[in-house]
């Protein structure tokens, strides 16, 4: 269980989020993005994520519904 929490609380969920980490220079390990959404903002995180060579999984929205703790996110990283 305190594997879990670790995990929890080095994880960031939301499309602005996840861009303004991008923005400060925080190092990002892994994003999870939802396949085949190409908005604008996911199309700026996944071109930042490429820059920092970011591992990028794009997965089905049941995935990123377990690995969300809001249920209400189209990006979410580790």
């Amino acid at each position: 269980m305190k594997e879990q929490n670790n995990r929890n609380e080095s994880m960031i969920e939301g499309r602005n989020a996840v861009l303004e980490a991008f923005r400060s220079g925080k190092t990002v390990d892994k994003l999870f993005i939802l396949d085949g959404c190409q908005d604008g903002p996911v199309r700026t995180i996944v071109r930042e994520a490429k820059k920092r060579d970011t591992i990028l999984n794009f997965v089905t929205k049941e995935r990123l519904d377990q690995l969300s703790e809001t249920k209400n996110t189209r990006a979410s990283l580790q």
